[in-house]
Parts: structure tokens; C-alpha cells; sequence
């Protein structure tokens, strides 16, 4: 779902104040030139972890969900390929059927019930001297660290699988060694460690820039290629750099329908990551030389181009059956419109968003539309 609490403006449009979580970024609509003074709430972010619960409720839900959280192995180690079917007694089997277990207490949001099976698993997994299966459940350790926004810890954890992997023969460009580290460039951006986070997205994405040449049709490879690409965006976006953060966006886009299609949950967070910038847009250079009307005119192009692609969200969205972004998205919309001075048109959405929310008992999009239909009547006094 998408994230709240970007930044607000409370007095003069371009005054700011930041709210920040570890998934949330503030990322606020500003302006180079005076205009009128109106309050302004930028548009909200998806948020990671609200977004998986959406996808165990959507029966829609794409194959993009596994990237964000993932092992970055299969069974398939354990089994060591073979077809026949497993023995409930033998060691083997026991490990898989525990890992199983937790597993299914992770999408079931049981943390501390998946925590205990996979020590559990990895007791088992020493026990049987399993070098693989001790790797793969602290891979699984570290992923569920990472869903319980357990930063540190879960980067240590990474961090060992990576050592224990390129000790099995991994090199740096293996894509197990790059799905791990963009995960540990994403979990920096998120902590504020931005250079870390910025250095740790380039070099991997270098790497898997490599691969994708290499395997043009391997869709695993294109699919953590797309992933880190929309992550990356995201720290470009809390950079300030926004019209980059953008082109990343649009390729993320592209790389990801082409991986499975354009129905996809991916696509609508991303959609919405693309309206977020065009909002931003800023004019470093040349401000001063450009009249306060021409550039008026330049950030209503970039309000119809964030309204346009918060269409394409939505369709997808509907067609996804998707209700709870349904609702965030419907209130970026009527923050859109607010802001070019539609009124009518905004408290369309807002309402609309709020219903949705009601109906889907989602916080975040009735926090968003009542703070839109708060502004219109702010508005309206005016």
C-alpha cells in the first residue's frame, strides 16, 4: 500500500515538514517561485509491509511479492535435485517440512512463532552438517529480520550468508550475492544512511546491469534488475533528485511488465512512485531567467503527467481488485486536483477515497482523503 505522512505545508506553499519512519520518506511538492499561500499535502508512498499483507488478501497477487521477501534459494539444495518423494523420519525431510513451517508462520505474521522454528531448522540443519542448509535458513533469518524492520541484525545475518556463499564458490556477480546486496543498499536508504546506500545501489545495479546483457531472458535476473531499480528511485527521491529517480522509475516499469505482464501489484507501486516525482519536479538553474507564468505553466505539465499516470495506477488497481490502494491511490488523486485548484474534482476523489477506506478498514487512506477534504474546505473559506 501506499506510504503516509509525506511531507505537509502547513503556511506558504514550499515550507515543509518531514515526517519520517523507516519505510516513510517525506517527499514534498515544492515550489521555486511564490504563488498563493494553501495548505498541501504531498502523495503518499507504497509501504512495503502494508503492501505484502494486500497481497495475501488479493487472489490476483503477481510473482513480484517474492522479492520482497525472499530467500534468495530454492528447496531445491536440499533435495539435491531428486524427484523422489520425501520420508517423513528422514533428516532431510524434517528440515523441510520445519522451514516450511516458518515460512508459513511469516505470512501469517507469527514473528516470533517463525523465529523460533527456523532455530529450530538451523539446529537441525548443524546437526545434519548441512553446510547449504545452515546457509539457507540464515538467509530465512535474515529476511525475517528485515520484515521486522530488525535493520542491523538482519545485515549481519546477510552479511554471513554472503561470506558463507562465496566460500561455496559464489563470486561477486552471482545473483545470490546481488539479490542480497540490494537488499542491504535498501535496508540503508531506509536507516538514513545515504551514501552507503547510494554506493551499495550502484555497484550492484552495475553488476546486474552486466548479467541482464549477459541473460537477456532470465526473468529472475530482470525481475531483482527491476526491484532494485525502484528502490534506488526511492533514494534518489529522498536525495531530492527527483526527475532521475523518475527515468529509474519508468525503466523499473518497463523491465517488471515485461516479466509478467502489465497486471501487476509491482506496476501500481511504481506508478505511484512516477506520479510522486513529476509532483517534485524542481527547476534548479534557469529559475531565475523563466517568468513566474511560464513556469506555472510547466508545473501544471507536470500535474496533468502525475494525474495521467495515477490513472494508469488505479485501473490497475481495480483490475487487480485491489481495494486498499484503490483508496490511497484515489486520494493522491484529489491532491493532485487540489492543487491545480480543482476543487470539485478533488473532493470527488477524497470522498471516494475515503469510502474506500472505510469499507477496506485502511488508516492510511482515511488519514489521506480527510486531510484532503480538510484542505477543500480551507479552500472554499479562502
Amino acid at each position: 500500500m501506499l506510504v503516509k505522512n509525506f511531507s505537509k505545508v502547513t503556511q506558504i506553499f514550499g515550507r515543509l515538514r518531514y515526517v519520517r519512519s523507516p519505510y516513510d520518506f517525506s517527499i514534498g511538492i515544492q515550489q521555486n517561485y511564490r504563488m498563493r499561500s494553501e495548505g498541501l499535502r504531498s502523495l503518499c508512498i507504497l509501504h512495503p509491509k502494508e503492501q505484502q499483507r494486500q497481497r495475501q488478501r488479493s487472489s490476483n497477487s503477481s510473482s513480484s511479492s517474492r522479492l520482497l521477501f525472499t530467500a534468495a534459494f530454492s528447496f531445491n539444495f536440499l533435495l539435491g535435485g531428486s524427484d523422489e518423494k520425501d520420508e517423513e523420519d528422514t533428516p532431510e525431510a524434517k528440515l523441510i517440512n520445519t522451514i516450511k513451517r516458518s515460512i508459513l508462520c511469516i505470512q501469517n505474521e507469527q514473528y516470533d512463532k517463525a523465529e523460533q522454528m527456523l532455530h529450530l531448522a538451523l539446529r537441525m540443519a548443524q546437526d545434519m552438517q548441512s553446510f547449504k542448509g545452515i546457509t539457507y535458513v540464515y538467509d530465512l533469518m535474515a529476511n525475517l529480520a528485515m520484515e521486522r524492520e530488525q535493520f542491523r541484525k538482519a545485515e549481519k545475518l546477510f552479511v554471513d550468508v554472503m561470506k558463507r556463499l562465496m566460500a561455496d564458490g559464489h563470486s561477486e556477480d552471482s545473483p545470490k550475492i546481488l539479490h542480497i546486496s540490494s537488499k542491504i543498499a535498501h535496508m540503508s536508504q531506509l536507516q538514513g544512511e545515504l551514501e552507503k546506500s547510494f554506493q551499495g545501489f550502484t555497484w550492484t545495479l552495475q553488476r546486474l546491469g552486466k548479467l541482464v546483457q549477459s541473460m537477456p531472458e532470465d526473468n529472475d535476473i530482470l525481475e531483482l534488475y527491476g526491484l532494485t531499480k525502484n528502490w534506488f528511485g526511492q533514494l534518489l527521491m529522498k536525495q531530492g533528485k527527483y526527475d532521475e529517480a523518475r527515468k529509474l522509475f519508468k525503466e523499473a516499469l518497463d523491465i517488471l511488465i515485461g516479466v509478467y505482464g502489465t497486471l501487476n501489484d509491482a506496476s501500481v507501486t511504481i506508478l505511484n512512485n512516477i506520479s510522486v516525482a513529476y509532483v517534485n519536479v524542481i527547476y534548479p538553474f534557469y529559475i531565475n531567467m523563466l517568468s513566474i507564468k511560464f513556469i506555472y505553466f510547466c508545473q501544471l505539465e507536470q500535474y496533468a503527467e502525475a494525474k495521467e499516470t495515477l490513472l494508469q495506477a488505479l485501473a490497475v488497481a481495480k483490475d487487480l481488485k485491489d481495494a486498499a490502494q484503490e483508496g490511497i491511490i484515489q486520494a493522491n488523486l484529489g491532491l493532485v486536483f487540489l492543487r491545480e485548484g480543482l476543487l470539485k474534482e478533488a473532493e470527488k476523489f477524497c470522498k471516494l477515497a475515503w469510502k474506500t477506506g472505510k469499507k477496506q478498514e485502511n488508516a492510511d487512506a482515511i488519514e489521506q482523503a480527510e486531510y484532503c477534504l480538510n484542505e477543500i474546505k480551507s479552500s472554499m473559506k479562502n
